[in-house]
């Protein structure tokens, strides 16, 4: 699925007005599947952004573990979750609006 993603949160904090305004949108293929999770030794819900020009399924942003559907309105999604960031985990939410191809 084709989207443009914005982060809401830079290392657990929340971005405020021109902040969040000054991030750029990430465009790619939202994938959404259980995996385990080696750290955590349990299986979690990951949500990715997969790079959509190089073909390798590299992730272009951190994935989001235990992610969480926030809500659903027209082409646009709300998703929460751990992003992990240098062996630590953060809260990130990601806004996520569909593209059309």
């Amino acid at each position: 699925m084709r989207v443009k993603v914005r982060q809401l949160r830079q290392r657990g904090r929340l971005l405020r007005g021109i902040e969040r305004n000054d991030e750029p949108a990430f465009t790619g293929d939202l994938a959404v599947a259980e995996a385990r999770d080696i750290e955590l030794g349990r299986p979690v819900l990951r949500a990715r952004l997969l790079d959509i020009s190089s073909g390798t399924n590299a992730d272009v942003l951190p994935y989001l573990n235990d992610a969480r559907l926030l809500s659903a309105d027209g082409n646009k999604l709300r998703i929460t979750g751990l992003e992990r960031i240098d062996e630590a985990d953060y809260s990130q939410t990601w806004t996520v609006e569909l593209v059309q191809c």
